[in-house]
Parts: structure tokens; sequence; C-alpha cells
């Protein structure tokens, strides 16, 4: 399967790559290019506010009535100059388009009073837009030809009509198939590899890395165009479709970031993997052997066990009633979780007595026996997380990678520092040259005289990234104890390790390390490139420490952005994402056990065959207080207590119909408007009993089936009840449920029909 050349701005001899060592070339190229459209975009958004008004201006639609000029146009002695570079025309030049001849301003005179944040989002679509033009020139495939053109028609749009670049449209929305690839390679590694996990846990997460490293490949893979396919019914089969989608949603967007990327494997499904999965499988044994000696040793191993899975999978997807392919494949016993235990586990009875009080006030509703139980399962070291199997990269916590690297003690984490007065070992001064030259190479706008003096300034520490002995990253900072900040001045890790969260696991540490030195602010310049990162990091634009404690201590750096982190004592933060997985493992497990207690059947009542006339009291129902039901509050007001029963059904009624009004225009009620449809979920009502929807109690008002309240409540709390049944809670339907009930509840105190 040959690899398909429609690179931005990248165009070989032969049109098209046919062999490893040519993709190779390519993914380099590809890399450079998209390197060179970021500098761009970085280059522009520095540019002077009318300069980007001029540039925008140069797509944007004619405010003049009657004019129909899409485009501002430089005059004819400016035409061959470039307003990104050198020429910022005048507001009352003229567009050199014959049928237009009015100024610039005109142009930009609905876009002059925007922010910079939306010029630079203009500007981000211009520049993708341009970059497709330059590539549909270069492309000799016309159906290729036809996406790249549609989507600069559709950029140049957007910045004319100044929308989001969201693709709609007959392609329609992802994902396309379910379930996805990604989904099916976690089925078929518990299908086949469970057993592995009580048996030989080591070669389980060998299993678990080389499935990890199939959907990584799959995702960067270059598929072939339909017309060069060997398969003859490629042009009329639907792989024609799933081709221009992925084009439009997962290869484009990669380099055109004002476009929605998303991965190959969790878009598409069963039909996409059957078509592509025998030529790739054929590439990835021949990349890997090719390069093995290359390979680090834990590679290594993985190529060993690439063939067996490969053909395993393969015997495994061409059985086409297999269970993998199954939305609802259900395994008796997960595999265990990626992510590494949290040291501190709640071992002793005063700490699980502590978390279930602390659960308890959030959750009345639960006991504290229940509680109790899913902290002792949880706990368990043999328990196994039953909501993920193979929990790809994109899901992990950023640090994860690198926290089960230095528990194997592949890396180490050293705060080193040069001293005019103590004397230090040479291997400290040769970190110290290795960190800034790591600093000189990742930070090419700071002269290397001032990276030097930083790093071997005695008052300056760095915390050193250690990897087989050499330092690959770290982060040089001052400490100021009696302001109560650190300065970071330079953070940066070596190209080849980036994306592995060595990053975030540095900066934690130096957060763990300030708090040892009772220090709980960091303060940073960060420019364009690296903004982004420390946010992710918890810094923010709001400095909220006080200018009297900085102003004066740090130096100013221009075209930079003073960002601050504050940090909390009581975390300790390179533990901090354990501990936020053993909180949501807590919470899941709790949901467990709420839905087996709900799918319990009670008794029903059999007095009534006996006889029994008199009223039964609602507490003596089998299973109602297990779904939620409480005694009313003798100490509530009488009139109150006995609302329901003395109020007219007509008025009721109304009130009903207009709270149901309310939340069928809520936002989040779209997935329960209508009863859910056997034919899109087959196994729906498998799971849920008494299904209920907003239509179905809209009916209701009108054939005043709701006499009480409560009646009304019950049934539009089943509707809550049934889509957190039958949904996980990181479901988009699961959020929905949440808010609406959250409104419901509202509204219904707000017309005083709550207790």
């Amino acid at each position: 399967m040959a690899s398909t050349n429609h690179d931005p701005a990248y165009e070989s001899p032969s049109g098209y790559g046919d062999s490893i060592s040519k993709k190779h070339i390519k993914l380099d190229s590809r890399q450079s290019n998209i390197e060179k459209i970021r500098i761009r975009k970085a280059k522009i958004y520095q540019l002077p506010r009318s300069q980007k008004l001029a540039k925008i201006a140069m797509y944007s639609t004619c405010c003049q009535p009657n004019c129909c000029c899409k485009g501002w146009r430089l005059p004819e002695e400016h035409r061959h100059k470039d307003v990104e570079i050198d020429h910022c025309p005048n507001v009352y030049d003229l567009c050199r388009n014959a049928n237009c001849k009015h100024s610039l301003e005109m142009h930009f005179s609905h876009i002059k009073n925007i922010s910079n944040e939306q010029m630079d989002q203009l500007l981000s679509i211009i520049v993708d837009a341009e970059v497709l033009y330059t590539t549909l020139g270069l492309q000799k495939d016309k159906f290729i030809k036809k996406i790249y053109s549609f989507l600069f028609t559709f950029l140049h749009s957007c910045v004319s009509e100044r929308k989001p670049a969201i693709i709609q449209g007959p392609l329609g929305d992802p994902p396309f198939q379910k379930p996805s690839i990604q989904k099916i390679i976690k089925n078929f590694v518990v299908m086949k590899y469970d057993k592995l996990r009580e048996n030989n846990e080591a070669e389980f997460k060998v299993i678990t890395e080389v499935a990890r490293t199939f959907l990584n490949c799959y995702n960067n893979w270059d598929f072939e165009a339909p017309k060069d396919c060997k398969d003859s019914s490629a042009e009329e089969n639907f792989y024609k479709i799933d081709y221009t989608r992925w084009l439009v949603f997962c290869y484009i967007p990669a380099f055109c970031d004002s476009l929605k990327y998303y991965n190959c494997t969790e878009i598409f499904g069963k039909r996409f993997l059957l078509y592509t999965f025998p030529f790739l499988s054929q590439q990835f044994i021949y990349h890997y052997e090719t390069e093995k000696e290359s390979l680090p040793a834990d590679k290594q191993m993985l190529l060993e066990r690439l063939p067996k899975f490969l053909e395993t999978l393969r015997e495994e997807i061409q059985n086409e009633k297999s269970e993998i392919f199954s939305p609802t494949f259900k395994p008796t016993q997960l595999a265990p979780t990626a992510y590494p235990r949290t040291k501190r586990l709640l071992d002793n009875n005063s700490d699980v007595r502590i978390a279930a009080k602390r659960m308890r006030r959030e959750a009345e509703d639960l006991p504290d026996e229940v509680v109790l139980k899913a902290l002792k399962r949880v706990g368990d070291p043999n328990y196994t997380n039953r909501t993920d199997v193979l929990n790809p990269v994109v899901h992990a916590a950023r640090d994860e990678a690198a926290k089960a690297e230095e528990k194997r003690k592949e890396i180490e984490f050293h705060v080193v520092g040069n001293s005019l007065t103590n004397k230090i070992s040479q291997l400290q001064k040769r970190w110290l040259l290795d960190l800034k030259n790591v600093f000189a190479h990742r930070l090419p706008r700071m002269p290397k005289d001032y990276i030097a003096q930083q790093v071997f300034d005695g008052k300056h520490k760095t915390l050193a990234l250690i990897k087989y002995g050499r330092p690959i990253g770290g982060i040089c900072f001052r400490c100021f104890p009696t302001q109560g900040f650190i300065e970071i001045v330079f953070c940066a890790v070596e190209d080849k390790e980036q994306i592995k969260g060595y990053g975030s696991h540095l900066m934690n540490h130096l957060k763990d390390y300030s708090i040892s030195k009772k220090i709980r602010h960091f303060l940073t310049y960060a420019d364009e490139n690296a903004i982004e990162f420390f946010k992710k990091q918890g810094f923010s634009n709001d400095i909220k420490l006080p200018r009297t404690e900085y102003f004066g201590y740090i130096k100013d750096y221009e075209g930079a952005t003073l960002m601050h982190c504050e940090l909390h004592p009581g975390i300790i933060y390179t533990q901090f994402s354990s501990v936020v997985r053993k909180q949501k493992e807590i919470v899941k497990e709790l949901f467990s056990q709420r839905q087996q207690e709900i799918q319990k059947v009670h008794p029903g009542l059999t007095c009534f065959k006996e006889g029994f006339r008199r009223t039964i009291p609602l507490e003596a129902i089998p299973g109602l207080r297990e779904l939620g039901w409480k005694m009313p509050s003798r100490n509530a007001p009488k009139h109150l207590r006995y609302f329901e029963e003395n109020s007219d059904p007509e008025v009721l009624a109304i009130q009903f119909n207009n709270i149901l009004t309310l939340i069928k225009n809520h936002k989040c009620s779209w997935p329960f408007l209508k009863p859910v449809a056997a034919s899109e979920v087959p196994d729906y009502y498998d799971h849920i009993k008494y299904p209920m929807d907003l239509k179905t109690m809209g009916e209701r008002i009108k054939n005043r089936y709701y006499v009480t309240r409560h009646l009304f409540k019950a049934d539009m709390n089943r509707i809550f009840t049934n889509c957190r049944l039958y949904n996980s809670p990181d479901t988009e339907y699961f959020q929905c449920a949440e808010k609406l009930e959250i409104y419901f509840n509202n509204k219904m105190k707000e017309h005083g029909l709550m207790e």
C-alpha cells in the first residue's frame, strides 16, 4: 500500500512513495513543514495591529453596499510586496480589483474593534487556507484536489463570515463507526491475553504496549488514495468515503490546526480496519525488522511479540462474528490499569473512617458501610479497573509514563547548581554544561552567553532530568525565600524526548521541592510558544502575588507574558494524578454497587390477593427505599406535606407542563426528547426495563396522569436513572443527565413543588 504525498507544500518527483525509506523521508519532510507553518503563524501574531488588519482584509468582503469584492487587493504599484514581511498598506489605499476600487478600510471596518485573540484566530485560519491553496497546486490526483479545494473555500468563508472552522455537512460528524478501532483493539487484548494478567503480568504489560504501538502507528499512517488501491472496487465501495473523512478530519488538521483534529482509531471502526489492515500489518513488521538493530532493548522486546500479535489479530478480525466487533462487548475480567498506584493508600481504620465521613457528607443517600466497602475494594492490591482495559496515551495523565520510568530508575531528578564558595563535583559541572546546551538548543532566541550566565550563576539552581546518566532536560530557577516565590528562568526538554510527559513531571518535582522550602508561588515570563504548556501546569495570567513582592526582583522580558502559579501545601504534586485516579476508581466502584442494587428484583405485594382493602404505607413497598425514596419529615409544615393531595389537578397539570417545556428547551435535553429507538440501540431494552422520555411525559400530562407531584418527579427521575444505568460516567449522555437533573430540581423548587 503506497502512501500518497499530499503534505503541505510538498512534492516528490514520482508523486507517490512506494517504500518504507520514502515514507521516512516523507514524514521528516512533513514535520519540517508543520514546524515552518507554526513559525510563520508565530511571526504573524507578532505583527503590528495595522498589518494584521490588512492581512485579514485581503480575505474579507467589502463593506460598501452593492460591492461584490471578496477580498482587498494591493494596489498595482505594491502588488509584489508582502504584507506579512515588509509592507503595511495605508488605510486609504484603493483595492486594485476593477469592480471594487474601495479603500482598505472598507474591507476591515467590521473587524477593527475585535480583540487580539479573535484577530489571531482569523489569521491562523488565513495561514491554513494559504497552505491548502499552495498544496492544492502540487496535487496530481483530481479527487484529492477537490477535497483541498473544498477546504480552502470553506476556510475562506470562515474568515469572511467570522465563524469557527467547524465542518458540517454530508460527511457526517465523528465518530463514523462504532465500535472504534481503538475499542476493537481493546476488546481483542482482553479476549486473547487477559489470562496473562494473573499468570504473567510482565508479559501482559508488553502485549499492552504492543497494542498501543499498533494504535499509534495507525494514527500516524498515510493511507493510499482510492485510485491507487489494488482493490478495483475501491472507487465504488465505502473506502472512498472513509478516505475523504480521513483527509478532512485526521490528516489535514494535523498541519491546519484551525480545523479540529481527530485520531484515526477513535472515529473509524470495523469497515476501515478490515480494508487497511492486511497490507499495513506487513508494513509494520517490515518497518521494525529494518530498524530493530537501532532500537533500544525495550523496543526490541516489543518487536519479538509484534508478528505473533498481528497474526492473532488478523485471524480474529477475519471472523465476521467475532465479539471484538460488538459495541456491547463486556469481558468478565479486565486488564489492570496502566497507572501506578498511589504510595499513600487508605491502609488504616482511621483513614478509612475519615474518607467515609467525607464522602458521606457529599452523598447523604449512601450509608457508611457502602462507602467503606468501596474504599476497601479499591484499596485491594488485586483490584482491577472495570471501565478501561487498554488506556491509550491520549487518555493517560501527562506524567504517567515519566513516573513509570522513574519507578524503574530509568530517569532521575537532581537539583544542581554552581557555587563560588563550595567545591562542586566534576559530574555536576558536566551536567550543568549539558543543561546549558539543552537550553541553548531549545531556546534559540536566547543569547547563549546569557543562558550560560544564568545556569552557572551561584544564585540559580537547575532541576535536572537525568536519563541513562545524561541530562535530557531541566528547569533553571532562582529562589526568593524572603519574597515567597521562585522565578522559573528556563524550562526545556530535548527534541527527541518530547511528548513523553517529562515536562509535566519536571514541573511537579519542582513544585514538591518548592513546598519543601515553604515557598508557595511560581513566577515566569513565557513566550508565545510556552504559554499553553504553563497553562497546563496550573499557571495563569492572573497574578495573585502582590506586585510589591516581586517588582524589582525579576527581570522583564520583551514580548513575553508574566504568568503565576500558586501551590497548595497539602498536595504532593508528583502523586497528584494517582490520587485523582484513586478517587475516580472509588466513584466508579460506588456507581457499580449502586447499579447492582437498582437491578435487584424485589418480591411484589401479595396482600391484595388476600382481600386487603386498606391503604398500604409507602415504606412497606419492597425496594422503594433502595431507589432513594425517603419518609417525609414530620417537622415539615402541614400545608407543604399535603399540598399535592389538596391541589386542583388542573392547576398541577399547568405547572407540570410549564416545567416540562423548560426542560425540553434546555441544551442538555436532546438525548431524552423521545423514546430510544431499538433499531439504533439494539440492547437498550435488555438493560432498561422501565423506559421513560420527555415525549411520553408530555402525553401523560395531557391525559391528567400526574395527580400528584411525586408521580411527575418519579417519571423525570426515571429518565435520569435509566441514563446513568445504561451509560458510563465519561459519556456525553451521562453528563447531560447530571446537568439536566440539577436544572429540573431548581425549577421544581422555584415553582414550590419540591419538598
